[in-house]
């Protein structure tokens, strides 16, 4: 492979120079050096293999040089959004987007945490506009979004809605025939959330609104209306606790309390 050319076979793209993958980077660039080296050598230094103490002595640096060159390309390769190692991902690429070392709770392996940072990036890029607002809550759900600018709905005058809301605009996150909300959405509304104060602008508020939709088969449906209203009320309504009214056993046209009266001979 050419020196400081981006090997596309190579599997180990850490910051650490180990593993038998790096060796045999090392070995074979060492070697590529040393016949180099061998090569710059008068004609009377006649020794082509590892054996004189010169030839050791030039193996030592030729394995020096390569491990420098290698670190060097590794280097190079860091200055690249595409091609920095995992290592360095969020200190060359995280710390332009995310505020305040705060990043979003995902799952993502190194290579999915590439992709969506650099998504993140264009979006960013893309101004403070409604398509953005919507790139940022696609990053996370895949169900319908739309994004609306409560502004326009004032101009209009939708009932609900007065100048204090001219600075808001409402994102609907719509959930289709019934389906629950998508697995881990609370991390992925407090990761909307965080996207969205980097990526919205300054002046403006939002709100996030999760919608459950049903739909059905035209036809399949009869529209009726039935009413019951029923009050335990209502008896007690109808007659007199206190007895017949105006008739009692003293004879009575209005009601009497009686206390401590005997009925022992009732029984």
């Amino acid at each position: 492979m050419a020196r400081f050319t981006q090997d596309p076979s190579r599997l180990n793209y850490t910051a650490q120079q180990v593993g038998k993958e790096f060796n045999l980077r090392l070995v074979l660039r060492a070697q590529s050096i040393f016949t180099t080296l061998l090569n710059l050598l008068p004609s009377n230094w006649i020794s082509t293999i590892q054996g004189p103490n010169y030839t050791i002595e030039l193996k030592a640096v030729a394995v020096e040089l390569a491990r420098m060159e290698l670190a060097l390309e590794d280097v190079a390769g860091d200055i690249g959004y595409e091609t920095v190692r995992t290592d360095f991902l969020y200190s060359i690429v995280g710390y332009l987007v995310f505020l305040n070392g705060k990043l979003p709770k995902t799952t993502f392996d190194d290579e999915e945490f590439r992709r969506f940072l650099l998504s993140v990036i264009k979006i960013y890029f893309q101004g403070s506009i409604p398509a953005s607002i919507r790139g940022v809550v696609d990053l996370f759900l895949s169900s319908g979004v739309t994004v609306t600018e409560d502004f326009l709905l004032v101009r209009k005058k939708v009932p609900g809605l007065d100048i204090s809301d001219q600075h808001v605009f409402t994102i609907d996150v719509l959930t289709a025939n019934g389906t629950s909300f998508p697995p881990d959405m609370f991390n992925s509304d407090a990761n909307i959330r965080l996207l969205l104060d980097v990526i919205r602008p300054a002046h403006t508020l939002f709100r996030i609104r999760y919608i459950f939709q049903d739909t059905y088969p035209t036809g399949s449906t009869v529209d009726t209306l039935r009413w019951r209203m029923s009050n335990y009320y209502y008896d007690d309504f109808r007659r007199y606790p206190g007895g017949i009214r105006n008739r009692d056993r003293l004879g009575m046209k209005s009601n009497q309390q009686v206390v401590a009266e005997d009925h022992s001979a009732d029984f």
